[in-house]
């Protein structure tokens, strides 16, 4: 399969396009608010919901995990490229998973990619244009179970990304974000099942200035961003964001309501900064 595949993009006129949010190009937010969502590799016809629904969204950025070489994931970004966005999507190989960055400023991609060697669809980076280069990095990380093969894909990559982070020495302006397939140490409820190198990726992060801006807002809340079939529940994505933007942080919460309407079996993680007077 490849970025050739077919997209009957007639079928585009059953969105309601008028609810995008694209804005002209130039004009710069007083918000930024980013947009993470694991799309669960869509079908076709489900990712017709999904774009529907995303155009509806206010947001800025979005940052899709779990996408693939398929009609669905194709679909998503031809709509928002015929729209005015600008999109980011590196071709997974072969039946590898990727990340697709949409947004509706213009971007520059950042250093930070050319340090990822290992299942490098995984990780796409930005800089935003008019935000005084504000880099965005989204990332796909490995889930695994109890086989070797999963578990040492899984180290390998998580290895890898702590590289990137130790060579690239600009810990500043920086957001961190995706589907970790990692919980923080304290999780409730607590699973055995994860490792100690799993949980020490999730706190070397304070190693390059980097706080988790979900749990910096909501200290004592229990939130989780998808649910097991017995009703068990796991905060897997996350949203970091470095120290010397964390008074720019205004919101970070889970919106259920895709997982709940079957849209994925994820829920999204919206996070907003506020754009100082040095952003434009």
């Amino acid at each position: 399969m490849n970025d050739k595949i077919s997209i009957n993009l007639p079928l585009f006129s059953f969105i309601d396009k008028g609810k995008s949010k694209i804005v002209e190009k130039g004009v710069n937010p007083n918000i930024l608010t980013i947009f993470c969502w694991n799309i669960n590799n869509p079908s076709y016809e489900r990712a017709c919901k999904q774009v529907s629904w995303l155009c509806a969204q206010e947001a800025d950025i979005f940052i899709l995990t779990e996408c693939k070489q398929s009609k669905g994931c194709f679909l998503l970004k031809e709509y928002f490229q015929r729209y005015g966005y600008y999109v980011v999507f590196p071709k997974p190989e072969g039946n590898e998973y990727g990340v697709m960055i949409i947004s509706k400023y213009p971007f520059e991609h950042s250093n930070f990619t050319n340090h990822i060697n290992y299942l490098s669809s995984r990780l796409v980076s930005i800089n935003l244009s008019f935000a005084n280069k504000l880099e965005i990095i989204g990332t796909y990380v490995p889930s695994r179970d109890s086989s070797y093969e999963k578990i040492e894909r899984k180290n390998r990559f998580l290895k890898n990304l702590t590289d990137a982070f130790n060579e690239n020495h600009s810990f500043h302006r920086r957001i961190f974000c995706g589907d970790f397939n990692i919980l923080e140490p304290d999780h409730i409820p607590y699973y055995s099942f994860f490792k100690e190198w799993e949980y020490d990726f999730y706190r070397n992060l304070t190693k390059y200035q980097l706080k988790d801006a979900f749990r910096h807002l909501n200290p004592g809340i229990q939130e989780y961003s998808w649910v097991g079939r017995t009703g068990d529940g796991y905060r897997y994505d996350h949203c970091f964001v470095s120290i010397d933007i964390l008074p720019l942080l205004q919101k970070c919460y889970y919106l259920h309501e895709p997982r709940e309407q079957k849209l994925s079996d994820h829920s999204a993680l919206i996070t907003t900064l506020k754009c100082n007077s040095k952003d434009h």
